[in-house]
């Protein structure tokens, strides 16, 4: 979405002055109504050079906002889920296969959109999102500890810098991407707005096993021509110390650092077709 809804008004009036020539006899010569019209000429002259100026001015200011783009989106959603919320529902699933339902209110994602053209096919690129309403002090349970119940400074959800890149566009069929995107694998980690997958929160089984929404620092190539698009990614890979036989490999694009650890590294690719129209296979 981009608000750059900016209008302007010049208003440059010319003030006409007749000049006035007074003389104690009726004798003008041709040699004063030359030097006045000079005159004349020359301010007229000027007043264009500087309603021109004027005018260039306001079009810098007004093509430098409309390269900003400013945008996101939010969900709120209420939801009854007819399975078990016991963190041992997947590993022991004949106990909890006969649970009550459970419902829930949340905010699951909220994200403001931060872009800029540069002009040239250079363009930069960011995401914020609070996930959940964002950290807050409460009480959780930690799955990898025997379901113990931790008091923890947040609320289960973050806030956090899920893209900030930029991007030199060489034509439609080639863009290059360097900084903080999301990685081109699986069917929702790609497409994670809540208008492209289908139920309330994003797929159960892919939003557990795998990294959602995964994200790194990497550079990319990418492109679409006609009915075909694809990716290619250079990244760090996952950390496998992270693995877990709860949450197979979702955990292991986290770090236990303020930086990605980045000893092994990884690429990622992905080929999309749109022959059908409202299908992406």
């Amino acid at each position: 979405m981009n608000l750059y809804n900016v209008s302007r008004f010049l208003v440059a009036p010319f003030l006409m002055m007749p000049s006035l020539i007074a003389s104690a006899s009726d004798n003008i010569t041709t040699q004063s109504i030359a030097s006045n019209s000079t005159q004349s000429t020359g301010s007229y002259a000027g007043a264009n050079d500087y309603d021109h100026m004027a005018l260039e001015n306001i079009r810098e200011k007004i093509s430098a906002w409309s390269r900003l783009h400013v945008g996101g989106y939010g969900e709120v959603a209420m939801s009854r889920n007819f399975y078990s919320d016991n963190y041992l529902r997947y590993s022991e699933p004949e106990r909890y296969k006969h649970s009550a339902s459970h419902g829930r209110f949340d905010l699951p994602h909220v994200v403001i959109y931060l872009g800029y053209d540069f002009g040239k096919g250079w363009s930069f690129s960011s995401e914020i999102e609070f996930e959940h309403g964002g950290p807050e002090a409460a009480v959780e349970i930690e799955t990898e500890e025997a379901g113990e119940y931790e008091t923890e400074v947040e609320r289960g959800g973050e806030v956090a810098l899920e893209q900030f890149y930029i991007q030199k566009e060489f034509m439609p069929q080639l863009k290059l991407r360097a900084g903080m995107q999301v990685v081109p694998v699986g069917a929702t980690n790609a497409h994670h707005e809540p208008n492209q997958f289908f139920g309330v929160y994003r797929p159960e089984g892919e939003n557990t096993i795998m990294p959602c929404t995964w994200h790194e620092v990497s550079v990319s190539l990418s492109g679409r021509a006609g009915k075909w698009s694809y990716m290619a990614m250079f990244l760090p890979g996952l950390d496998s110390e992270r693995f877990g036989n709860q949450s197979w490999i979702h955990d292991g694009s986290a770090s236990p650092f303020e930086f990605k650890i980045a000893n092994s590294y990884a690429f990622a690719g992905r080929v999309d077709n749109y022959s059908v129209k409202g299908l992406r296979i």
